[in-house]
């Protein structure tokens, strides 16, 4: 599993890996100018919820813009969604192999059951044949 953490950008909480983060860093001194800092070519770019997750990439209004900062945003957004799905995969998929486990554990139990249950109905048919047999035999021999 991939390790995220909280990041700060344009006053927003932002998850992100390492890598994420270190690519953000890279963009923002690539743009970074004697009057100009990198960081600002973020601002009002994107709204985040409480968990940090993007929600909207949007253009920012009459400012410049790179492309590269807006592919950037569109791609975390991308990986944050990919990142919440194989969370909510692992989840099922733990959460069904309990339950599997569960019922071949029932399935086991049922399975002896069924075992003892048939060796007893063998035993008693054994019983009834060999009580059947003398009773002919006794049968038999009283004519």
């Amino acid at each position: 599993m991939t390790h995220t953490l909280i990041r700060i950008i344009d006053h927003k909480k932002v998850l992100m890996t390492p890598d994420e983060y270190s690519l953000y860093e890279e963009i923002c001194k690539a743009y970074d100018r004697p009057n100009f800092n990198g960081k600002d070519l973020f601002q009002d770019h994107f709204e985040t919820n409480e968990a940090g997750i993007i929600l909207f990439v949007k253009p920012p209004h009459k400012k410049y813009s790179s492309m590269e900062v807006f592919t950037f945003l569109v791609s975390l957004q991308v990986n944050q969604q990919l990142r919440l799905a194989q969370d909510q995969v692992f989840s099922l998929v733990k959460e069904a192999e309990e339950r599997l486990k569960e019922t071949l554990s029932e399935l086991s139990v049922l399975k002896e059951s069924f075992k003892s249950l048939k060796e007893e109905v063998e035993r008693s048919k054994g019983l009834s044949i060999k009580e059947n047999s003398k009773e002919l035999d006794q049968d038999a021999s009283d004519k």
